[in-house]
């Protein structure tokens, strides 16, 4: 009984990675092409999360700082803390990016607040969510990106989430640091 129910598990979360590299692959460039542009500008990245979401956030943060698989200087991207809301009030200029990591209908004020911040500062946000996550959707605007995972189940969407991130840490690295990747 327990093997058919990983079995199931498994091949769900396959089955979601598959619709998400269909569905994703140009965003996941165009959000490559928006961070590398924008650091090289001298533009900072604030990252934050909801729920689960928060250590993903952090985690991302991280790597951008020291180096996802080269040795290389760090890149300017704060890890947001439950005082998001203030930080990019008070720290954020135009022109900075916002990356929000939001796995289902974000219920979290404090996310949405700081979303608004960010709006009100002329931040471009990147939002990476799962399906039906209208409020973070309709906070974002014209100039804004959204990676939407296909996928109503949290714990397939934060999966993608990781796999996402990796991605967009190492295709920035061999962007910018190209010669250290050969």
């Amino acid at each position: 009984m327990n093997e058919e129910r990983i079995k199931a598990l498994f091949t769900e979360s396959i089955q979601t990675q598959i619709s998400a590299i269909e569905s994703l692959s140009e965003h996941i460039e165009d959000c490559v092409d928006l961070l590398v542009n924008s650091l090289l500008a001298g533009q900072r990245l604030f990252v934050c999360g909801s729920g689960a979401s928060h250590m993903l956030a952090e985690h991302f943060a991280r790597v951008m700082n020291i180096g996802y698989k080269i040795e290389r200087p760090a890149f300017p991207v704060i890890a947001l803390n439950q005082y998001a809301q203030a930080q990019v009030a008070s720290l954020a200029q135009a022109g900075d990016l916002l990356l929000v990591f939001a796995t289902r209908e974000s219920d979290d004020s404090a996310l949405i607040e700081t979303m608004e911040t960010a709006l009100s500062r002329n931040m471009i946000m990147i939002a990476i969510t799962g399906q039906q996550n209208d409020m973070v959707s309709g906070l974002l605007g014209a100039n804004d990106l959204e990676l939407q995972i296909p996928s109503l189940n949290e714990s397939r969407v934060l999966e993608q989430q990781l796999l996402i991130s990796q991605c967009i840490s190492e295709l920035v690295e061999n962007t910018i640091f190209p010669q250290e990747h050969d």
